[in-house]
C-alpha cells in the first residue's frame, strides 16, 4: 500500500527559493525532434518521469512491448516517431489509465497519412502496434481534435512526409501548445504555416544545426501561486524564470493577480509575494488554452471565497483521471458544493465554514491532483495518499515544499 504523507497546518510567513523542473512539454517536443533531426541537439533536460520514458524510447530499439507510464505524451509522440522509422516493429503500452486514454482519432490521422498503426489487444485503445514504414502525408481533416498533442507529434514528423502535410479541423484545445510545437519547428529551420483551422509543412525541407534551449515549467508556477494566494505572507522565488516564454502557462501569473499574487521579474528569475487585495466579486475565466492550471486555480479561489466560473476545461476530462470529477470530490469533502458541465466548473457560494478532512485524500494517480492539495496545508492538516505521483512531471515539488521557511 502507498504511503500516507501527512502534512500539519501552517500559517506563517512562507519564504524558498526554488529551481523548478524544465518544462516537460517543451522538453518532451525537443526530445522528439532531436530524435528525428540529428542536427539538432537540446540543452536542458526534464526530471519528469515522463520525459524519462519518452529518452528511453526514442533512444533504443526494441521490438518488444515498450513500457510508457502515465503519459499521454510519451505514447503519442513515440508512436509517431516509430510510425516513420521504415522497417522498425515496436508495441507501445502505457498503465491502464494511459491504455484507455483517447488515441483512436490520431492513429486514424496517423493511417490517414501513410502509417501502419494497428490496436495490439483492444480496438480503439493502447497498446499499439507500430509497423514503420515511409510515410506519405498529404491532406487530412480531423474534424474536432480530442488534443493538441496528436496535431503536435504529426508536425514534427512532417517533414519527413513524401508530400509533406497538410492538417485541417473544425475546432481544437490548448492552442498554445501548437505554437509552442511550430516555433521550435521553426527555430530548427522548417517552415510552418500555422492558423486556426490547419496546419501545412511543406516536404524537403531540412533541419539546421540547432541548440534547443530548455525553459523551466510554468505549469509547476501555479501551485506555487495558490500557496502565496493561501498565505497570510510570502515571497517566494523561482529560478531561470523570464518574461518571454513560448508556454501558453506563463499566464497563470495574470490569473492569480486578483487573489493577491503579485509578480516580479529579476535577474534570477520570477518573485511571488503576497499583497493585499480587495475582494474582486465574480471571477470569470476560460482556460482552453492553459488547462493544467485549472486546478491550482480552483483550489485557491474556492479557499478564498470568491465566486468564480472557469470555462475551456473540456481536456480536463480526458487525463491522467477526470480532473472535474476530482476536484468535485475533494472540495465535497470540505463542505463545498462545485457545479460542473463537461467543459467548465463553477462555485458561487460557500458554507459558513469549511468541513476538516477526516480522512486521507486520494491523489487519484494524477500529479497534478496531489501537487494543488498541497497548499491546502495552510489551512488545515491534511494526508495525501500516493503522494509520489508528483514525479510524473515535478519529482522535486515535496522536497520544495518541506523547505520552506
Amino acid at each position: 500500500m502507498a504511503e500516507t504523507l501527512k502534512l500539519s497546518k501552517r500559517t506563517s510567513h512562507l519564504s524558498g527559493t526554488f529551481e523548478l523542473p524544465m518544462s516537460k512539454s517543451m522538453v518532451n517536443r525537443a526530445l522528439l525532434i532531436s530524435a528525428l533531426y540529428p542536427q539538432v541537439t537540446l540543452k536542458g533536460m526534464s526530471t519528469s518521469k515522463d520525459s524519462e520514458y519518452l529518452a528511453q524510447v526514442l533512444s533504443s530499439y526494441s521490438g518488444d512491448d515498450n513500457y510508457l507510464g502515465a503519459g499521454g505524451t510519451t505514447l503519442r509522440f513515440a508512436a509517431a516517431y516509430w510510425a516513420i522509422q521504415e522497417g522498425a516493429q515496436m508495441t507501445l503500452r502505457g498503465t491502464e489509465k494511459l491504455n484507455t486514454r483517447p488515441i483512436a482519432h490520431y492513429v486514424a490521422a496517423l493511417n490517414a497519412l501513410g502509417a501502419e498503426v494497428s490496436y495490439a489487444e483492444v480496438d480503439g485503445q493502447a497498446p499499439l502496434f507500430i509497423q514503420g514504414v515511409g510515410m506519405t502525408g498529404g491532406h487530412f481533416h480531423m474534424g474536432h481534435v480530442e488534443s493538441s498533442q496528436f496535431v503536435t507529434a504529426l508536425m514534427i514528423i512532417a517533414p519527413l512526409m513524401k508530400n509533406g502535410m497538410k492538417l485541417t479541423w473544425d475546432s481544437i484545445p490548448s492552442t498554445p501548445y501548437l505554437l509552442m510545437t511550430a516555433a521550435l519547428l521553426r527555430q530548427v529551420g522548417f517552415e510552418v504555416e500555422l492558423s486556426t483551422k490547419g496546419v501545412f509543412i511543406a516536404p524537403g525541407q531540412e533541419a539546421n544545426e540547432t541548440v534547443l534551449l530548455m525553459e523551466p515549467d510554468w505549469s509547476a508556477v501555479a501551485f506555487w501561486c495558490e500557496a502565496v494566494a493561501l498565505s497570510e505572507s510570502a515571497h517566494i522565488t523561482l529560478l531561470g524564470f523570464k518574461e518571454e516564454s513560448l508556454q501558453g502557462d506563463r499566464k497563470v501569473i495574470r490569473y492569480f493577480e486578483p487573489l493577491g499574487v503579485q509578480h516580479h521579474f529579476t535577474d534570477q528569475g520570477l518573485e511571488l509575494t503576497k499583497v493585499p487585495s480587495l475582494a474582486p466579486g465574480q471571477l470569470i475565466y476560460n482556460l482552453i488554452g492553459e488547462p493544467d492550471v485549472a486546478q491550482a486555480l480552483v483550489m485557491a479561489l474556492v479557499f478564498k471565497r470568491i465566486p468564480f466560473e472557469i470555462n475551456g476545461l473540456y481536456t480536463l476530462r480526458l487525463k491522467e483521471t477526470d480532473r472535474i470529477t476530482a476536484l468535485e470530490e475533494v472540495l465535497n469533502s470540505f463542505g463545498v458544493h462545485l457545479e460542473s458541465t463537461p467543459t467548465s466548473v463553477r462555485c458561487l457560494s460557500y458554507p459558513d465554514s469549511f468541513k476538516k478532512p477526516t480522512v486521507a485524500f486520494t491523489t487519484y494517480e494524477d500529479h497534478r491532483v496531489a501537487m494543488s492539495l498541497a497548499p491546502v496545508s495552510l489551512l488545515f492538516d491534511i494526508s495525501l495518499h500516493d503522494a509520489s505521483v508528483v514525479e510524473k512531471s515535478y519529482p522535486e515539488f515535496w522536497k520544495h515544499w518541506s523547505s520552506l521557511k
